[in-house]
């Protein structure tokens, strides 16, 4: 059930011209939190990456950097908000320090998502001070992208998820959820 006030708009990040139609689903109303959550995966990534072509690296880049193109076409809705948030939906797969290889079609393009993350807050503390970014690790839990296989507890993941959305961007949870962080699904700082 959703709830009053929350308005889901499904659009195709691979397709522009459906980000911009969506963004004006807000004319001149303000928007206080824009979550990115697109991703792509193939379970026949998990291999070297002398085994994987460009057009690989280019399709998983053109859904999961997607955010680039909604954050940019909601930006005047988020602007209008007291405090905009752009909640970028990552994996723990973009962590360099934390790469044990394969997959690497996936990680470099979350990568990017975190490296657009960080590169957003830095513009938007100069163009939109009111507006906010993170990338957060949803945790991994059982969906489609994954072939319904999952370590981490779904209820306890979307818990998690909603308290970020909640306490993002708000007063005394800037140390914990910085502006331009990566964190996990439980609010844990993430290393790059």
């Amino acid at each position: 059930m959703i709830q009053q006030g929350i308005k889901p708009l499904e659009m195709d990040f691979t397709d522009e011209e459906s980000i911009i139609a969506a963004s004006k689903h807000f004319s001149d109303q303000p928007l206080d939190v824009l979550i990115n959550c697109a991703g792509v995966y193939y379970p026949w990534d998990d291999k070297p990456f002398t085994e994987l072509t460009a057009d690989d690296l280019i399709s998983h880049f053109k859904v999961n950097t997607g955010p680039f193109l909604t954050s940019k076409y909601f930006l005047p809705a988020l602007s209008r908000s007291k405090g905009g948030k752009i909640i970028n939906i990552s994996s723990d797969f973009a962590s360099i320090t934390d790469n044990a290889g394969g997959n690497a079609c996936y990680r470099i393009s979350k990568c990017a998502l975190n490296q657009l993350t960080k590169n957003m807050a830095m513009d938007l503390e100069k163009i939109s001070p009111n507006v906010k970014t993170i990338a957060v690790h949803p945790g991994y839990v059982p969906t489609k992208m994954t072939g319904y296989v999952g370590e981490d507890d779904m209820e306890r993941c979307i818990q998690g998820l909603v308290e970020i959305v909640e306490k993002f961007g708000t007063p005394g949870w800037e140390e914990k959820l910085p502006n331009s962080g990566y964190v996990r699904w439980s609010g844990e700082i993430m290393r790059f």
